[in-house]
């Protein structure tokens, strides 16, 4: 019987890491799908410019499917940056039987906790999960708001833009009071 196995590149991953992954499936078929979310920063986010994150997204996942070629049937994509909804958008077109996390380092528990809502067994390959501490929760919170997952997205962008506003503004009537200063010293 086949194993589906979607593959979440969080990372780029090496053949090692990747035949790991293939050979622990143990069935005669393995059908393997790529998901390498886009690394998209803040100043981008900001711009909506994730084209370059994308290509290299899609880069990520071409060099996993040649690097797995002729070891098992093989499918991928570049996703959003959001781990967690580029796994539900996969698992769409995808009905996998479990997600292996790749990649490099430590992984934040509350990414592993939001992917085991999914209902699949989850295994890491190159990754271990990481403290679970305020910074972590922080990510997950700032990760929930710009992904859209959040119910307060509409209202801290709301939020966020009314004060860049009054910033704005603050600034102007402090560079107004500064020429009319300088006006009455002259």
């Amino acid at each position: 019987m086949g194993r589906r196995l979607l593959v979440l590149l969080l990372d780029v991953a090496s053949r090692e890491e990747l035949d790991g992954v293939v050979a622990e499936a143990d069935a005669d078929e393995v059908s393997v799908y790529i998901v390498a979310p886009s690394h998209v920063g803040p100043l981008e986010w900001l711009a909506t410019d994730e084209e370059r994150a994308h290509g290299e997204a899609s880069a990520r996942v071409l060099e996993a499917e040649w690097l797995l070629a002729g070891a098992a049937e093989l499918g991928g994509e570049a996703a959003v940056s959001d781990p967690v909804l580029a796994v539900a958008d996969a698992l769409k077109r995808f009905a996998a039987d479990e997600i292996v996390l790749v990649g490099s380092g430590t992984v934040d528990p509350l990414l592993l906790s939001s992917l085991r809502s999914f209902g699949l067994p989850i295994s890491l390959h190159g990754v271990r999960p990481g403290p679970r501490n305020a910074r972590s929760r922080a990510r997950g919170i700032v990760r929930g708001l710009t992904s859209g997952r959040s119910s307060a997205t509409p209202f801290v962008a709301f939020l966020a833009a009314n004060l860049g506003l009054l910033a704005l503004a603050i600034l102007g009537s402090l560079l107004v009071a500064v020429i009319v200063w300088l006006v009455g010293v002259l």
